[in-house]
């Protein structure tokens, strides 16, 4: 779809609309949930806008969600002008996204790279005026929601793109990971062969290898920082290596963490400026950036089991630990650099694994005790255990909304459970969701009005939240073999799921607030991933079938094939890069790819 389409950016609630030329019958929108027709007295009094200071146009269009601003400028000349000018449309649609995914979308972007700039809408259009009408505003705020506003409308109105192998990467053993760095220009591979490989992309879009990191075992994993200058890899050696890049582009070795048995988990924090191992020994180490570009190693922190579970706060200051010794800690970063303890919390198993919210002020533990439990960060920084919620199976899964504001559980015991946050902190259960089967996950909508669930049972449920606060069931997917993902779109408004029954199914959500099946698309054996692009128009689907297929939505609406790729063996995942331009296939042949997408002559 056209990034100007014809859902609204509030759910429930649309101002009223112009009467579209021709249309022969009164316009209608919903407000609180209900129906609701203009009447045309009511669309005439649109006009007095025009009576208004600019300025205050500008403010109320501020408050309209995509929709009503696609058919404000259509009343008139004159507002079609205002909305243009003040580039309204591309700010409504950049504000569907969550915070974190804004920012991300935005350190994508090389602001001040000019010639990437170029090259990454070059790649969609040949219309060179604008893309220079564009470049001119990269310095502006509203700038990173402009560039990928319009660049989706371009990707939109490709019929079918040329998917171009850019570069295979091969080793001699199975391939663990493979990584985009977070400007798409870097990718990391990880194998059994014992070997990291890093490739990098050119001025002139090809990809060459920059390095190989040697480990004497198994490598399990390779991630980048967020900043894209740093990497990490973990081996069944005992050891994480820690990688950066000079000012010539080369990648240099920095410094080798050393334990004494397996890195289960390895994490950068968020600023790049730290990084967490934790290991079978029972030990868990931070690691730290000096001023001067180097890494130490600042605190060992000991449990008595292993440390299956290391992860850092949204603003990089505290760190939580997880360990089969039925506990997990939390550190906080000091003044003076070092780290300290803050919570131990307790169950009466062994902790699964322990998780933030998005704004680092609550966290969540699983354990094997069949028990979530949330904490609560006060005001002098002690940590509060707010809530205990407990089923009668072991809990699979526990996840924050991207606020924090509520969670939601998935057990064996075939129910899933909505807990909210109230005004006075206490927290209370929302609702209960009750399935045939084992319920394997549960995920929240950025905005957190929505619920997925994946059964079993090979069903899929989506759940939203009323008016009234109580959760109702919208729809049942049903695949006739095991479902191995069901994601929701980076804007809410879309759903897929993958299944081992050889489908892709996709689900949007409409006006009223319901959803319904927009496509369902098929492979000719087991679909083993299905991922969603950045700016959530996209989906990149691979399969046993040994093919990659790259889906779109057009500006009709309609989802198509827009590209398949065939590869000679199985393809085991695919992601795109952060900019959309860009995906990487890992196949059972030990090769990654990278596949460029560019319209079709």
């Amino acid at each position: 779809m056209d990034p100007a389409d014809n859902s609204s950016g509030r759910v429930g609630y649309s101002s009223p609309p112009a009467r579209l030329p021709g249309s022969g019958r009164e316009p209608s929108g919903y407000i609180a949930g209900r129906s609701i027709a203009v009447v045309e007295k009511e669309i005439k009094k649109t006009a007095s806008l025009h009576d208004l200071p600019e300025e205050l146009t500008i403010k109320i269009i501020r408050l309209l969600g995509l929709r009503d601003i696609v058919r404000l400028q259509q009343v008139s000349t004159h507002l079609h002008r205002v909305v243009k000018d003040n580039h309204a449309l591309a700010k409504a649609w950049y504000q569907r996204f969550s915070l974190p995914h804004q920012y991300q979308l935005k350190t994508s972007l090389p602001s001040e790279d000019k010639k990437q700039l170029r090259r990454w809408l070059r790649t969609f259009t040949k219309d060179e005026a604008l893309v220079e009408s564009l470049i001119k505003y990269r310095k502006k705020v509203y700038f990173p929601a402009l560039f990928h506003f319009t660049r989706t409308g371009l990707m939109s109105r490709c019929k079918t793109f040329n998917l171009e192998k850019k570069a295979t990467i091969t080793h001699d053993g199975r391939v663990r990971s493979a990584n985009f760095s977070a400007d798409g220009l870097h990718v990391v591979t990880a194998s059994d062969d014992k070997k990291v490989k890093i490739y990098s992309q050119k001025d002139n879009e090809s990809w060459i290898k920059k390095t190989t990191i040697p480990h004497a075992f198994d490598v399990i994993s390779a991630t980048f920082s967020s900043d894209s200058r740093h990497l990490v890899t973990a081996s069944l050696d005992d050891t994480s290596k820690i990688y950066g890049q000079g000012v010539d582009g080369s990648w240099v070795h920095k410094l080798t963490i050393s334990h004494n048995f397996l890195i289960g988990s390895v994490s950068f924090s968020p600023d790049g400026r730290h990084l967490v191992t934790g290991s079978g020994d029972c030990t868990a180490k931070i690691i730290s950036q000096k001023d001067d570009g180097s890494w130490e190693e600042k605190l060992t922190l000991s449990h008595n089991d292993w440390v299956n579970s290391v992860i850092f706060s949204s603003d990089s200051r505290h760190v939580m630990t997880s360990s089969y010794d039925n506990t997990a800690k939390i550190l906080c970063q000091q003044d003076d650099g070092s780290w300290e303890e803050k919570a131990i919390i307790s169950h009466d198993d062994s902790i699964d694994s322990a998780t933030f919210s998005s704004d680092g002020i609550y966290v969540v533990t699983v354990g094997d005790d069949h028990k979530a439990k949330i904490l609560h960060r006060e005001e002098n920084g002690s940590w509060l255990e707010k809530v205990t919620i407990s089923h009668d199976d072991f809990v699979n899964a526990a996840n924050f909304s991207v606020d924090g504001h509520r969670l939601v559980t998935a057990s064996f015991d075939k129910t899933a459970k909505i807990y909210g946050a109230k005004t006075d902190g206490t927290w209370e259960q929302e609702a209960t969701i009750t399935n045939d089967h084992w319920v394997l996950t549960a995920n929240f909508t950025a905005n957190g009005r929505h619920v997925v669930t994946v059964s079993e049972d090979n069903k899929v449920k989506i759940h939203s939240r009323q008016f009234n606060g109580l959760w109702k069931e919208d729809v049942t997917i049903s695949h006739d073999d095991s479902v191995n993902s069901a994601t929701f779109s980076p804007d809410d408004r879309h759903l897929l799921t993958a299944s081992y029954d050889g489908t892709v199914r996709i689900f949007g959500l409409k006006i009223d607030g319901s959803w319904e099946e927009k496509r369902t698309f098929f492979h000719n054996d087991s679909v083993n991933s299905a991922t969603f692009s950045p700016d959530g128009r996209h989906v990149v689907t691979v399969g046993d079938d040994c093919t990659a297929r790259i889906i779109g939505q057009h500006t009709d609406g309609s989802w198509v094939v827009k590209g398949i790729l065939s590869h000679k063996r199985s393809i085991e995942s695919a992601t795109f890069s952060a900019d959309g331009n860009h995906t990487l296939t890992i196949s059972s042949d030990n090769k990654v790819r990278i596949i460029k997408l560019r319209m079709s002559e």
